[in-house]
């Protein structure tokens, strides 16, 4: 491939990459301002053959101010984010962060086992690991030509 092909490629990748940024940024969920007034962290959701990650971007909250609440369709978390207040800041000249409660429900691919599903809060994300329910086999089910 020739030199000028090769940028162009490199500057349509680039392009590429730069237009999905933006477009998860003008997601429907921060176009609007909540009418509770709380934040909504990013969301990330894997699933694998057995299990489902959910990832949230929750840098800044406290630990303590965390609550997950699961049942087998959803998950939901609620806490705190902020920041450590500076006395001495005057003036604000970029503010991107979204700061204070926040309560995020996320629907769930499949369903989940309930009592196995674990959560981890490391360096800003929370990962929350959601086993999915077993499938139960099938049985033959007996007809019976009475009503009793």
């Amino acid at each position: 491939m020739d030199p000028l092909s090769k940028k162009l490629f490199k500057e349509l990748e680039e392009m590429q990459q730069q237009t999905g940024r933006m477009l998860r940024n003008m997601s429907v969920g921060k176009m609007m301002t909540l009418e509770s007034g709380r934040c909504q962290p990013c969301v990330d959701i894997y699933e694998a053959e057995d299990q489902i990650y959910v990832y949230l971007d929750i840098s800044g909250a406290d630990r303590e101010s965390l609550t997950v609440l699961a049942d087998e369709q959803h998950v939901r978390v609620c806490g705190r984010r902020r920041l450590p207040s500076e006395k001495s800041i005057a003036c604000i000249h970029q503010l991107e962060m979204e700061l204070g409660s926040f309560d995020r429900a996320i629907a769930l691919p499949a369903a989940i086992e309930v009592a196995e599903v674990t959560s981890l809060y490391k360096d800003g994300i929370l990962t929350i690991r959601l086993p999915k329910k077993k499938h139960r086999e099938k049985i033959v089910v007996r007809i019976t030509s009475t009503g009793g």
